[in-house]
């Protein structure tokens, strides 16, 4: 709901942080419920609710009024049109993700969670999904501007949004980050720490560089981990 106020006010840095203030708390709430041993089925159906709307709803929302800001009054609105059309997709497609989630049977899930994810979770979703307004923070911070009343940047836009909404629901494998925490060794404890740290940093000294490089490097990650499983067999 913050997001979409800061997105109405044309507040962009502010309605991203929103989601990934969200997506932490996603990857936070699972571990937490396990910790205190209060996991519930009322409690899966109500991060999934959450979910549905943090990471499929509202950024759909914040990329569409972001679009239809950044171009003039004067720009065709058929075009934007389209871009609606796909946000729903991206909307629906984060939701039947959800759903085909929760049906799943209990072992496959638990083989999900400790192995790899089938298609892109949607807090990754919803994160590449506002790449492009990501970028575009940079840009200004390095006095780059760029051309967003060019039927082309639209038409680019909207099938940036169309293939990320098509990877939620792809059977494509991707790379699973709660596997790693049981495979970390004492020898390479203090290299993990240190690599946080250097996160922290660069996050409070470089925030929109730094979140842009990790879009980045999640979006590689997806072929790159695909072709390492297909050789593994």
């Amino acid at each position: 709901m913050t997001a979409i106020k800061y997105a109405l006010e044309f507040h962009w840095g502010n309605a991203v942080m929103a989601i990934i203030f969200s997506a932490c708390f996603d990857a936070l709430d699972g571990a937490t419920a396990r910790l205190l041993k209060a996991t519930s089925r009322f409690g899966a159906e109500l991060d999934s609710l959450a979910d549905s709307v943090n990471f499929g709803i509202i950024p759909s929302l914040i990329i569409y009024i972001w679009l239809k800001e950044t171009t003039s009054s004067s720009f065709d609105s058929y075009y934007l049109g389209w871009t609606w059309v796909a946000c729903t997709l991206f909307t629906s497609c984060c939701i039947l993700r959800l759903a085909r989630f929760n049906i799943m049977d209990k072992s496959i899930n638990e083989n999900l969670a400790s192995d790899y994810f089938v298609g892109v979770p949607t807090p990754a979703g919803a994160g590449l999904l506002l790449l492009p307004i990501v970028a575009k923070l940079l840009g200004e911070r390095f006095a780059i501007e760029f051309i967003t009343e060019d039927i082309f940047f639209v038409i680019t836009i909207t099938i940036w949004i169309v293939i990320i909404s098509l990877l939620m629901i792809s059977n494509i494998a991707t790379i699973s980050f709660k596997k790693f925490r049981f495979k970390i060794h004492k020898k390479g404890a203090t290299l993990i720490l240190i690599s946080i740290m250097l996160l922290i940093t660069t996050l409070l000294k470089e925030f929109w560089i730094t979140i842009f490089a990790v879009q980045i490097l999640y979006l590689i990650t997806i072929p790159v981990f695909g072709i390492m499983r297909k050789i593994r067999g």
